[in-house]
């Protein structure tokens, strides 16, 4: 995360959607809470769950886990009573797509003037990001979704089903998914999956995992080489899609000193494009002793969720630092960048307040910034949200030291208000040396389990780095992690099992 690991330094700081800045900073030694020892960012790019700490940096679900009706569903896309088109009027594919539901495909008209064919809707349209959490609910006559928006961050995915985008026949998959904490995280070539401080997101049938690649980060720094798209329909045979932003991405990208973290990635249901914020710095410059320099947000965009994004601009959102960071996206479409950072400061110091800040339509820019957490040096956010409540956890900054993740809670909305008293998850004063990146929503037809995804950080050998993930308990007052080196749990159910 946020401080700079070269150095160990003990800082700290607090927050997390869709994370960020990671990639220095663990929570733990090997799976470092916080950043390698940077003023601390509010996402650690390591992390047990996508980059770090407990949950993924890229905020737990995003709407949390209220399931969606199943988004904007349209009964037809454009129907014409008597259409312009002889076959139909106009035939929507789909209507417009929330996370969950699918458009029950376009009503044919009943007439009208008919030409070649009438104009056909493509769809309605179709938000790849949908409302999230815990997952769409049924669209008006469409395909049950079979998980909706996901993500620590709220990033949505198209629901599964023809009519939104998706290819036939991709719904109601039922799998059974057995998660080892103990055996390698391998993709489908045998390579060690390179996506740490990761995030990640549901599209059709289809989960999508961003994360940054350290394969040559054979040491403890944690400089930019590219970040990974691995692919996977049962969380656990992950195929490596592409590295979807690399240094011949943009010339600006060419630079030995350069930090990108926590990548997280949200869909623009108005714009079409898919959208990556992450955590942008530079180590090694004058005056930093190897330390972050610039604490800014960078972002990148592409028309598909797995091909090459382009860049598009890094910056200090609101005028403010930003270190670790995540992404919350909201059913109706409005979307959050979380971030550990000070306002008014710019790169040095400790970072130890948290901002949310609303993005604006395109998702490109930021507006409104509240500072939700102050005086608590935290990072490597993730976020989820049940029953109309939200739930952030974090680690502490404490290099690559282990510490203990725990969370906060918001009755309002991401925005606040948030108590101000920690729960810790985990024992001995450490998430099983993790740190938190994400929170994973399984919306099933008994139950909605939420995973808890996180990073255990090699900080001797950054590339040897792997994860964990546990599922949470609650009990109905408090959320709770309990170690499990082998479970089970059933995609279509949302039931678990311990082995």
């Amino acid at each position: 995360m946020s401080t700079p690991r070269s150095h160990m330094v003990v800082l700290s700081a607090l927050l997390g959607a869709v994370g960020c800045s990671s990639g220095k900073g663990g929570a733990s030694g090997q799976g470092g809470a916080s950043s390698n020892g940077g003023s601390g960012g509010a996402f650690g790019s390591g992390g047990v769950v996508g980059s770090g700490g407990a949950i993924g940096s890229g905020g737990v679900s995003r709407s949390g886990g209220v399931s969606s009706t199943g988004g904007l569903t349209s009964t037809g896309g454009v129907t014409g009573s008597g259409g312009v088109t002889g076959s139909g009027g106009a035939t929507g594919s789909g209507g417009t797509i929330g996370s969950g539901g699918r458009g029950s495909g376009g009503a044919n008209g009943t007439g009208g003037a008919t030409s070649t064919g009438g104009s056909t809707g493509t769809g309605g349209t179709t938000s790849a990001a949908g409302a999230t959490g815990r997952g769409g609910a049924n669209g008006t006559d469409g395909a049950n979704g079979t998980g909706g928006a996901v993500g620590s961050g709220g990033a949505t995915g198209i629901d599964a089903g023809p009519g939104n985008g998706c290819p036939a026949g991709d719904a109601g998959v039922v799998t059974s998914a057995t998660i080892n904490n103990t055996g390698p995280w391998n993709d489908t070539t045998g390579k060690h999956i390179q996506a740490h401080g990761g995030g990640f997101l549901k599209v059709c049938d289809t989960w999508y995992w961003f994360g940054e690649d350290k394969t040559l980060n054979t040491n403890g720094t944690g400089n930019f080489h590219a970040i990974s798209c691995y692919a996977s329909k049962d969380l656990v045979t992950w195929e490596h899609r592409n590295s979807v932003v690399t240094t011949s991405t943009d010339p600006i990208l060419n630079n030995v000193n350069l930090i990108i973290e926590r990548p997280k990635v949200i869909y623009n249901a108005s714009t079409k494009m898919y959208v990556m914020w992450a955590h942008w710095d530079m180590e090694a410059c004058s005056g930093a002793n190897g330390g972050y320099c610039d604490s800014e947000a960078v972002v990148f965009t592409s028309p598909t969720v797995d091909g090459n994004y382009k860049y598009e601009k890094h910056f200090q959102p609101g005028g403010n630092a930003s270190r670790d960071c995540t992404l919350w996206q909201e059913p109706d479409g409005t979307a959050y960048f979380v971030s550990t950072g000070a306002q008014g400061q710019t790169s040095a110091g400790t970072f130890s307040q948290t901002q949310v800040y609303q993005l604006a339509s395109d998702y490109l820019t930021v507006q409104n910034t509240t500072k939700i957490w102050a005086n608590d040096t935290r990072e490597a956010y993730a976020f989820w949200k049940v029953s109309g409540k939200y739930y952030g956890i974090s680690s502490g900054q404490t290099g690559w030291a282990p510490n203990q993740a725990a969370y906060l809670t918001s009755t309002g909305s991401i925005t606040g208000p948030w108590n101000t008293s920690f729960t810790g998850v985990g024992v001995n004063n450490s998430t099983w040396s993790s740190q938190p990146t994400y929170v994973i929503p399984i919306v099933g037809s008994q139950t909605t389990t939420y995973i808890y995804a996180g990073d255990l950080w090699n900080s001797n050998n950054l590339s040897l780095s792997t994860y964990l993930w546990l599922p949470f308990t609650f009990d109905g007052t408090k959320w709770s992690l309990v170690y499990s080196a082998q479970w089970s749990i059933n995609l279509a159910t949302g039931v678990v099992t311990t082995n």
